[in-house]
């Protein structure tokens, strides 16, 4: 059961509705520049948030930003030095290699009956 919280509200009761403030031309406008200026902010800060100033890092910082740079760009490397086809082949014969749950053989007597 969930709980509602508020006022016991009983039949004879007439409540008051609250009155909504109608919106004037004036204030839609005011608000879509609003939010035009917000998106516009935002595409902004997405452009120059991979470029962060290197005055504002830590050696710590930077040391692991140029870490993540090479790893990056050594796994596109690897993606791009082979074919579709021959990852796929590289994937079947990993999987080959493998044992298959069902094939390794039961060793406690529980299972025996």
């Amino acid at each position: 059961m969930v709980f509602v919280g508020g006022k016991l509200s009983l039949k004879g009761d007439k409540k008051k509705g609250k009155k909504k403030k109608s919106k004037s031309k004036h204030d839609k406008k005011k608000s879509s520049r609003d939010e035009e200026a917000a998106a516009a902010a935002a595409a902004a800060n997405d452009s120059n948030g991979s470029d962060v100033d290197e005055d504002e890092m830590t050696e710590a910082e930077r040391k692991a930003q140029k870490y993540k740079q090479q790893a990056e760009k050594k796994d596109l490397e690897k993606v791009a030095k082979q074919s579709h086809r021959d990852r796929v082949e590289e994937y079947s014969q990993k999987l080959s290699q493998l044992t298959e749950l069902n094939d390794i053989p039961r060793v406690s007597a529980a299972g025996n009956g």
